[in-house]
């Protein structure tokens, strides 16, 4: 039995061409690479306590430390021991700059913790800011 008919079919090789394919996705990768909004680092998120006074002063921080609620101490975003946190501002302050500190402390960090790092800023005479969130005003 033969059910081709008696025709014999011949295939040809069919070749698919994917650069226009690659480009269009290498293009749409672009295009979502550069329009994409970087997100804010949330290693640095903390939950400052609120302020009770109506306004607050602001101070441009040279050096930002920031106390998270586990405990660890960042200083201008990087990790350091809180027992080389007086050495790290020694230098700063041996390098001749003139530096402020802001201390963003979250509020439900560790009491302790909080102290050491003042104690350790007060000890070095450096000038210090605590950062808050300000409490929202209700107009009556």
């Amino acid at each position: 039995m033969n059910f081709s008919g008696g025709k014999s079919r011949k295939f040809t090789n069919v070749v698919i061409d994917l650069t226009p394919l690659i480009d269009v996705v290498f293009l749409l990768l672009l295009f979502f690479l550069l329009t994409a909004a970087p997100s804010p680092d949330p290693s640095m998120a903390v939950n400052l306590p609120k302020s009770t006074q109506g306004t607050i002063d602001r101070v441009s921080p040279v050096v930002e430390i920031t106390l998270k609620a586990d405990g660890s101490v960042f200083v201008q975003k990087q990790s350091v021991d809180i027992s080389q946190l007086g050495r790290h501002l020694k230098r700063l302050v041996d390098a001749g700059k003139n530096i402020k500190v802001v201390l963003r402390g979250d509020s439900k960090a560790h009491y302790e913790k909080f102290i050491t790092v003042l104690e350790t800023v007060n000890s070095l005479n450096i000038p210090l800011a605590v950062s808050v969130r300000e409490q929202k005003s209700s107009k009556k």
